[in-house]
């Protein structure tokens, strides 16, 4: 009886102290991400390193889960598990998602910021281009062209720059921890009542 009671309140104690460390490494990594990052468009490999940490973290707290459920696997076929399972799985997302909200708005205002300005010169182009029609003065139109041309490629290019900063290896890879056991779950479940114990 000491020992199990030992063991319950070792399991718990564990499951406090990784809470712990999991929201304050959340939070440190949203910390130097909005605080300590020069955002630029252009150069985003920097940013995807912390993405990396919280997808292992939202993962850790899937394979734990996965690993209390190999060990129990009585509980595959009771519809009890999923509503164990589902809550933290969308916990596991949120912890993958949480730290890289603060980074995200960064980089939509700056992309946002980075598209106004090429707006303005491009309009500020499309008006000189108008100016010199009603004008007449066509000589030099090939460099009004070229201009107009090339903002409309910047343009193009900020607007497919993404604003989250993870590889989508990254995000497939965490979708496929999260998903695959649950989808292994449920088609379990489906057969176990579709063809009986």
């Amino acid at each position: 009886m000491a020992l199990t009671y030992g063991l319950y309140v070792g399991v718990w104690a564990f499951i406090a102290l990784f809470l712990y460390h999991t929201i304050h490494q959340l939070r440190t990594i949203d910390r130097i991400y909005t605080r300590h990052t020069r955002v630029n468009l252009l150069r985003m490999r920097p940013l995807y390193g912390l993405s990396g940490v919280a997808a292992l973290t939202g993962g850790g707290l899937m394979a734990v889960t996965y690993g209390w459920m190999a060990i129990n696997p009585g509980l595959l076929g009771e519809p009890a598990a999923i509503a164990i399972v589902l809550p933290i799985t969308v916990l596991a997302l949120a912890t993958f998602v949480w730290p890289l909200l603060g980074i995200h708005r960064l980089l939509v205002d700056e992309k946002g910021r980075l598209i106004d300005e090429c707006s303005i010169r491009l309009e500020a182009t499309l008006a000189d281009l108008h100016q010199r029609v009603d004008d007449g003065a066509l000589e030099a139109m090939d460099d009004l062209n070229k201009t107009i041309t090339s903002l409309e490629l910047e343009l193009n290019l900020l607007e497919k720059i993404p604003t989250w900063p993870w590889r989508s290896e990254t995000v497939r890879l965490l979708l496929t921890a999260l998903a695959l056991p649950l989808g292994l779950w449920l088609v379990q479940y489906v057969l176990q009542q579709l063809i009986g114990p």
